[in-house]
């Protein structure tokens, strides 16, 4: 193996906005040379040029959607089309077997199992990450995926979740401990500077910034701040993310009219990557309320609560998965169990009397806590050494 490693990355779709962090931590690894494969790709900020994409000739002749946006049922259908007839997947394989990588990283578990036979015959060793729902929610509504799991525990080289809790969450399901790896969810905090800013007491401008899903909460925040502001006049929310689950978005519009909460909420569409840091600097506090969804899925580590502590944003979470990790209660924010509103309503309140006195620690603090266990170059070298185990144990 050369000094430079060669790793190629698997995804289903390359690459959503809301997976901008995986393009990161591809783009933090030291000394590793970055090939991309995918059944489909979006011209995007992130088609790298530094990196090399396996797009098959279907896609190079044919119609090449500018962003995620464009005709997405026709692209979900793509990527659920090669599960049933992995044509890209027979195609990829030989590529790679005239451009060997040393290491396939496959993102979610869905991936790392189609892609499994495929790195078996190649003899080419398979990492894979756990996010969120491929934790708990696929095998929960699909048993096949209970024996899948399997599976992959036992032909992958490797397993990295986004914390303690999710590593115990897949122990339990049988992936031995000797093959799991804490990757914390990560960022780069220079780009989210430290902002200094004053908390005046008696009001509180909150901010929550997440895809429109069930997990993210929305409606324990809309919920909780309902309760709050019958004691905290003061108070206002803005709400940013795209509008995803529209049935959860209709329940949302409902309920602001049906409480007259209008005067309080603000809610804009989705917002890019590069505007979050300097629309943060407008908020006291960051919300996001996450729980699992009915259908168990679940969060691993948001990594939109890293980046608004980068920022100097105290953040109102709950104990859900591996956030504690993220958010130490009482230092960095304060932490609800899931679906508390109640509790959720007391933190609002708490944050809305905090004079700035006691709100510089915290704040503070969140920045700090974030340089010292989330700062992406950290993790990169990490996930580094363990592409360097895993090729070493081939060998």
């Amino acid at each position: 193996m050369t000094n430079r490693i060669k790793v190629t990355h698997l995804f289903d779709h390359y690459l959503p906005h809301t997976m901008n962090w995986a393009y990161r931590m591809m783009r933090a690894t030291p000394d590793a040379a970055v090939s991309v494969a995918s059944p489909l790709f979006v011209r995007n900020k992130y088609f790298d040029a530094d990196f090399y994409f396996y797009v098959r000739p279907l896609q190079q002749w044919g119609w090449f959607p500018p962003s995620e946006w464009t005709a997405s049922r026709l692209q979900g259908l793509v990527v659920r089309a090669e599960r049933y007839i992995p044509a890209y997947k027979y195609w990829l394989k030989k590529q790679l077997e005239k451009h060997r990588p040393d290491v396939l990283h496959a993102h979610f578990a869905p991936v790392g199992w189609h892609y499994l036979d495929m790195a078996k015959r190649l003899n080419i060793p398979l990492v894979v990450s756990f996010y969120g729902y491929d934790y708990e929610s696929l095998p929960a509504r699909n048993k096949a995926w209970r024996y899948r799991y399997q599976q992959l525990f036992e032909g992958a080289s490797a397993v990295t979740c986004a914390g303690p809790y999710g590593q115990t969450v897949l122990m339990q399901q049988g992936l031995p401990r000797e093959k799991t790896t804490i990757l914390p969810m990560s960022m780069n905090p220079g780009e989210f500077p430290f902002r200094p800013r004053v908390k005046t007491v008696d009001r509180l401008r909150l901010v929550q910034v997440a895809t429109i899903t069930e997990k993210k909460g929305f409606m324990d925040t809309l919920n909780a701040l309902n309760m709050a502001r019958k004691t905290c006049p003061n108070v206002h929310l803005t709400i940013a993310g795209e509008r995803h689950d529209r049935n959860l978005v209709q329940q949302m519009e409902v309920f602001i009219r049906a409480n007259a909460l209008q005067p309080f909420v603000q809610w804009l569409d989705f917002l890019p990557h590069p505007e979050l840091s300097d629309f943060f600097a407008q908020f006291d506090v960051f919300i996001q309320p996450s729980h699992y969804a009915a259908n168990r899925d679940c969060e691993g580590g948001p990594v939109s609560i890293l980046e608004a502590q980068a920022a100097g944003l105290p953040v109102i979470a709950t104990t859900h998965f591996d956030i504690p990790s993220e958010v130490l209660h009482d230092q960095t924010g304060l932490l609800a169990p899931e679906r508390d509103t109640t509790a959720l309503a007391r933190h609002i309140e708490r944050f809305y009397r905090m004079d700035n006195a006691e709100y510089q620690p915290f704040s503070a603090n969140a920045r700090l806590h974030v340089e010292a266990g989330f700062d992406i170059r950290n993790t990169a070298k990490k996930l580094r050494e363990l592409y360097k185990i895993v090729v070493i144990s081939r060998h």
